[in-house]
């Protein structure tokens, strides 16, 4: 891939753009994933509509400063980054704490909202939710002392094996400064965010809801208060966990671009 860099509010990101004048769509990635999350997904994408991925602050190569990483802070960053590069408009695709950054966008902003796509977004669990056991030992990989145990800890996100070389890059950006406060603070800023559901009818922008029937994570129950909302599509996935994208890539690549496209 080719990658970029720039500074949004004086912080360093690492970017890709397939470029082109074609309709853009912006992928945000899960609580620790970066833009290899989008490895099976950019370039399929990219022959239908011009593909943007990002490595959110705090994670990937991007810069990882010692602050808060509220909901509302990736919020606003993102509008920035799309200034820096004058969209105006865009379709965004959510997955996980990324799904939860791009619906409070579609809320706050929906003159910069083209459609939706929302993967397992955990910004409608109810406040009593303390987490899985997936989850809880997905959160392990931060005290992985080795790729294996990484893999062990990766594991937990699908029930799947994942190669060594992905485990390797998780364990190699998880070593840089600041990544694991970064982790933390982002999963506790979503978990202590306003809540969406109550809002989700304040969502204008055409909305597809993606979910794995066997998702650990975030189990699929928690997809009901997205039932009620107008203009939304919901397709539950069999044999699917956590992130669809990854793990079922050609589906998730037809799904998305057919629904993207109108």
């Amino acid at each position: 891939m080719d990658y970029k860099h720039t500074k949004v509010g004086g912080i360093a990101v690492r970017y890709v753009d397939t470029g082109g004048s074609k309709n853009a769509t912006l992928l945000l990635h899960g609580l620790g994933g970066s833009i290899e999350s989008w490895v099976n997904n950019i370039k399929e994408m990219s022959q239908f509509m011009r593909v943007i991925a990002i490595d959110l602050p705090g994670f990937g190569m991007s810069d990882k400063p010692k602050m808060s990483y509220t909901i509302k802070f990736y919020q606003e960053f993102v509008i920035q980054f799309l200034k820096s590069l004058q969209i105006s408009r865009v379709s965004i695709v959510g997955s996980s704490l990324g799904g939860h950054v791009a619906a409070e966008i579609a809320i706050s902003r929906p003159d910069v909202v083209d459609r939706l796509v929302l993967i397992s977004p955990p910004g409608a669990l109810p406040s009593s939710f303390k987490g899985t056991p997936a989850l809880k030992k997905y959160v392990r990989v931060l005290d992985a002392k080795t790729v294996r145990q990484v893999k062990q800890a990766l594991f937990a996100i699908d029930n799947k094996p994942v190669d060594d070389d992905y485990a390797r890059l998780v364990y190699q950006k998880l070593s840089m400064p600041g990544a694991k406060d970064a982790f933390l603070s982002a999963l506790k800023g979503s978990a202590q965010a306003p809540r969406l559901t109550g809002r989700l009818n304040r969502i204008k922008a055409p909305t597809l809801l993606l979910w794995g029937k066997e998702d650990a994570m975030i189990p699929v129950k928690f997809a009901e208060p997205f039932v009620k909302m107008k203009n939304c599509r919901i397709i539950l996935i069999e044999n699917c966990g956590h992130r669809p994208h990854a793990e079922r890539p050609e589906l998730f690549n037809k799904t998305i671009v057919d629904f993207l496209a109108g």
